[in-house]
C-alpha cells in the first residue's frame, strides 16, 4: 500500500527523506574550503537570511547609537550582511576581507549605495593587517562553537592594538558550555553540528560553563579546563554536547543557529558508564582556531 501525501508537505517529506544525510551536511557546509577561501559561495547566502543572527548585530549597532561619527573597522565582511546595517552612520570604515571571491561584490555594493569615500577595503590576512589610526569600534564574527575552528581569539588580540581607550569591540565576551551526552557517530566524523533536533544526544546533565572568553584580553590560545557535573540519568556517556554564547554588547546577546556557532556534539575520546548522583570530571584540550577533530575530550569518574 502506497500513501499519497498532499502536495503543500512535498518540501516536508524531501526533508524526512534525508534526516540521516542532513545530519553532516551542515558540518561539511561550514568545513573550511580553500579553494572558496572559506566556506562554499551558497553559504554567504546562509549567513544573509539569518535574522536572529544579523538583529543580534543590530541590537549591539543600536545600543552604541549607530556608530553615529565614529571609525570602524570590521574584520571578514564577506557579502555585507552586517556592514550595511552601520555604513549609512559612520565617519570612516576599514573592511577587511581575505577572499578574493567577494572582492568584486563588495566594491560594487560599496559604489551602488556611494559608501566607497568613507570606506577603506583591505584584501589580506586580518593577522597581519596594520592599520593606520585607532578606531572607535571593531566588528568580527570570526567565530565557532568554543572558537575551536575559527579564529575569532587570535584576529581580536591582534586587532585589538588599534582599538582607542574607550574603544569597543564586537562581540565582546564568550560563554562556553558543555553537557555530557550520548550520540551515534558515522565511523568518519567525531563531532557535528546540531541541524534538527532529532539528532540531538541524549542528555544525562545540565549545562556547566568551562570557560568565559573575555575578547578584551584572551591572551592564552590553548584551552585546559576541568569540570566537573553530577549526572541527573544513569547510562553511557560517550559525548560532551558544546553550546557557546555570545554577548556582542551588553544586552544585544547571539545564542547560536545553524548559520553560526550552532550547538555542537563532540565524541569523547571513550565512552563512560555514569550513575545518577555521583559526581564525574570532563577534561578539556584544546586550541582556539584549529579543529575540533584535535580537540580533546574525555571524562574521569
Amino acid at each position: 500500500m502506497s500513501l499519497k501525501y498532499n502536495s503543500k508537505f512535498d518540501f516536508i517529506s524531501k526533508v524526512v527523506d534525508h534526516y540521516d544525510n542532513l545530519k553532516y551536511a551542515l558540518l561539511e557546509a561550514q568545513t573550511f574550503d580553500p579553494v572558496t577561501y572559506g566556506f562554499p559561495n551558497f553559504y554567504y547566502k546562509v549567513m544573509e537570511t539569518d535574522e536572529l543572527r544579523v538583529d543580534a548585530y543590530r541590537k549591539a549597532f543600536k545600543k552604541y547609537r549607530g556608530l553615529k561619527n565614529k571609525v570602524v573597522c570590521e574584520v571578514g565582511v564577506g557579502t555585507l550582511a552586517l556592514t550595511k546595517h552601520f555604513l549609512n552612520d559612520v565617519k570612516k570604515a576599514y573592511l577587511i576581507e581575505s577572499n578574493p571571491n567577494v572582492i568584486p561584490v563588495i566594491k560594487k555594493e560599496l559604489k551602488k549605495n556611494g559608501w566607497e569615500k568613507k570606506v577603506e577595503l583591505i584584501h589580506g590576512d586580518a593577522l597581519k593587517v596594520e592599520l593606520p589610526e585607532k578606531v572607535d569600534y571593531i566588528v568580527g564574527e570570526l567565530m565557532s562553537i568554543f572558537c575551536a575552528n575559527e579564529l575569532q581569539v587570535q584576529i581580536f588580540k591582534h586587532m585589538r592594538q588599534f582599538l582607542k581607550p574607550n574603544g569597543k569591540l564586537l562581540p565582546d565576551k564568550i560563554i562556553n558550555l558543555a553537557q555530557l551526552c550520548y550520540a551515534e557517530f558515522d565511523k568518519d566524523y567525531n563531532h557535528y553540528p546540531l541541524f534538527f533536533t532529532r539528532h540531538l544526544p541524549e542528555q544525562f546533565t545540565p549545562q556547566k560553563i568551562v570557560n568565559t572568553i573575555d575578547l578584551y584580553k584572551e591572551s592564552k590560545l590553548n584551552v585546559i579546563k576541568k569540570t566537573k557535573f553530577k549526572p541527573l540519568l544513569s547510562g553511557t556517556i560517550n559525548a560532551v554536547y558544546l553550546h557557546s554564547w555570545i554577548q556582542i554588547a551588553e544586552g544585544a546577546n547571539f545564542t547560536g543557529t545553524d548559520s553560526l556557532m550552532p550547538p555542537t556534539v563532540v565524541k569523547l575520546r571513550r565512552p563512560v558508564k555514569v550513575k545518577a548522583g555521583e559526581t564525574v570530571t570532563l577534561h578539556s584540550n584544546y586550541h582556539y582556531g584549529t579543529s575540533l577533530k584535535r580537540a580533546k575530550f574525555w571524562v574521569e569518574r
